[in-house]
């Protein structure tokens, strides 16, 4: 069946940011609240809180945490030396991105391919032959499947995987992978996918990209194939991928989408090419309000342990500042895969804690990393604390 495999791996790199409700009657009207508020940004001035610039982010150390928190165990590092500058962002999905499809096709060194209309909300064309297949989609979307690693997957012989990198805390090792007969150090692979996930025509606009996780498979005859996940970023925050998507207080029925997630996955299996991406989201910025002073990380600190305060001690391996993006579309009317779609991005302190999950050897995707954690998020404009424990049935380390 011609296409099903493709439309096998659209669904997957959309299952993170899609959630099903029950019930559904008040959904409407939430999302006109929502979108009431598109393009305000109130500054809320919070007792014993204190405040510090965007800019003064860049400083912030472990070492000079003032306080600590009895109920969290802190990573060793922090680092927060990207951010350039933080507030309320509005993104928007691209528009009649199939326009140049053909282009597209070129541009992966496909040429000449037989597109077929896609049956998926987002207006998409796909191709499938027997070596390759790909999508994309108005909204900005795509994905490509070019290499040997792909025929694995086809015929569901998923490669072990042999190393995991978590580059946000750990520093890259010193591992030297065999890509089709040629050594080449991880290192290496990593600086090549980061020249092109940024120089890439059909991924160039507001935002860059950041390696944040890397999967090496190996197969029977001793190839490596290195998967890589990269992580959208906006003038040095990431956009988020870990957000759960679920709304508690929205009741109701029919697909209502609540937060979106993102990231761009890339696989390696020859030096110097990609073979395989897929990416979750293609936007650019609508417009923005940067805040002149943000929440501080020692105020996060108070504000988390206020909130998790019926646990005993919480182990957080990894801190970040990022945006969580909420789709302000009318699900009665619009999908969250229409073209145009805009998002508010609001940024969090995001306190990332391991929840016990046994991580799969022959993970197709890096869905480890999502399923493995729990968090903790502090708005750094009006403070409010949401976490996502109740959703994975977590009740601490």
């Amino acid at each position: 069946m011609k296409g099903e495999f493709t439309m096998k791996k659209l669904l997957l790199a959309f299952l993170g940011c899609v959630c099903i409700l029950s019930g559904c009657q008040e959904a409407p009207d939430q999302v006109k609240k929502n979108m009431n508020g598109y393009g305000e940004s109130k500054q809320i001035d919070l007792e014993g809180v204190d405040y510090c610039s965007p800019q003064e982010l860049k400083n912030v150390d472990i070492e000079d945490i003032t306080y600590k928190p009895d109920n969290l165990e802190l990573p060793s590092k922090i680092d927060f030396s990207d951010v350039e500058d933080v507030g309320v962002v509005y993104f928007k999905a691209k528009e009649k991105f199939t326009d140049n499809r053909d282009e597209f096709a070129d541009l992966i060194g496909k040429g000449d391919v037989d597109w077929e209309r896609s049956e998926t909300a987002g207006g998409g064309w796909n191709f499938y032959d027997k070596d390759s297949e790909g999508w994309i989609q108005d909204n900005g979307t795509f994905g490509f499947w070019l290499g040997r690693y792909n025929q694995y997957v086809r015929s569901d012989n998923y490669l072990k995987i042999t190393n995991r990198v978590y580059l946000g805390r750990e520093d890259c090792p010193d591992l030297v992978c065999n890509l089709d007969g040629t050594s080449v150090s991880l290192k290496d692979v990593i600086a090549g996918t980061d020249r092109w996930v940024n120089e890439f025509k059909y991924l160039k606009g507001d935002l860059t990209y950041k390696a944040k996780t890397v999967y090496v498979r190996t197969d029977d005859q001793g190839n490596d194939y290195v998967g890589l996940f990269y992580q959208p970023m906006y003038k040095g925050v990431g956009l988020s991928y870990l957000t759960y998507p679920m709304d508690n207080n929205i009741s109701g029925g029919g697909v209502v989408i609540v937060a979106m997630t993102s990231g761009v996955d890339l696989d390696v299996e020859k030096p110097d090419t990609v073979s395989d991406c897929v990416t979750q989201l293609n936007v650019d910025v609508e417009s923005e309000d940067m805040a002149d002073k943000v929440i501080d990380f020692n105020s996060a600190l108070k504000l988390v342990e206020e909130k998790m305060s019926g646990f005993n001690r919480l182990n957080v391996v990894e801190v970040r500042i990022e945006y969580v993006l909420r789709p302000l579309y009318d699900p009665e009317k619009e999908s969250v895969e229409d073209e145009g779609i805009i998002m508010e991005a609001r940024p969090v302190y995001s306190f990332l804690i391991p929840n016990g999950y046994q991580e799969d050897d022959f993970s197709y995707s890096f869905s480890d990393e999502e399923n493995g954690l729990v968090y903790i998020n502090v708005d750094m404009i009006d403070g409010t604390v949401t976490d996502d424990f109740a959703a994975n049935s977590f009740h601490g380390n």
